[in-house]
């Protein structure tokens, strides 16, 4: 009976507060390393020279993001020894960084997936997001078109994104915050 009563002890204190009041999961900057589940959302950003408009003369720089299912904090990690990471807060979308041909080759827009790999924050302008993920292991969970044209985000990335200069890919696609 004690048992038990530890049991949900540590049931309510480590499970509830996150529920009851919407915390995020905490992360860690590289070398530790995450697992998140998302959508891939594939988005076109302006590149070089300006970083301001494609249609002007700016390089297309369309990469793979994934769209959080929840949010996350990302902190520092107590055995880094890179100087570059910021600490941020209110995560939900994230600039992903594929190594593997096979797995660049097997993932498509709207897929539902789970990603395991190291953070680190943006860096240059070819940075399109505040969290970058570079991947090890990528599973997919759905194959299934998932992705509606309204992209939801908190307001921090908003306001990152408001200074990316999003071009529009045909459809209207607008971010959204929860």
């Amino acid at each position: 009976m004690h048992y038990l009563s530890g049991l949900l002890l540590f049931i309510v204190f480590y499970f509830i507060p996150v529920i009851a009041f919407g915390m995020n999961k905490i992360v860690y900057f590289e070398p530790e390393i995450v697992e998140l589940d998302g959508v891939i959302k594939t988005l076109k950003f302006p590149g070089p020279p300006n970083y301001e408009n494609i249609k002007t003369g700016d390089a297309d720089e369309t990469g793979l993001y994934i769209i959080l299912h929840n949010s996350i904090d990302v902190n520092l990690a107590t055995n880094s020894q890179i100087e570059n990471n910021e600490p941020e807060k209110n995560v939900k979308l994230i600039q992903i960084l594929i190594q593997n041909n096979n797995d660049f080759k097997k993932i498509k827009d709207g897929n539902i997936v789970h990603v395991v790999g190291v953070l680190s924050s943006a860096l240059t302008g070819h940075h399109h997001a505040r969290i970058l993920l570079k991947v090890n292991k990528i599973k997919i969970l759905s194959m299934k078109k998932t992705i509606s044209k309204m992209i939801y985000v908190t307001d921090e990335d908003k306001k990152f994104l408001k200074y990316q200069y999003l071009q529009q890919t045909g459809t209207k696609s607008d971010f959204m915050t929860e």
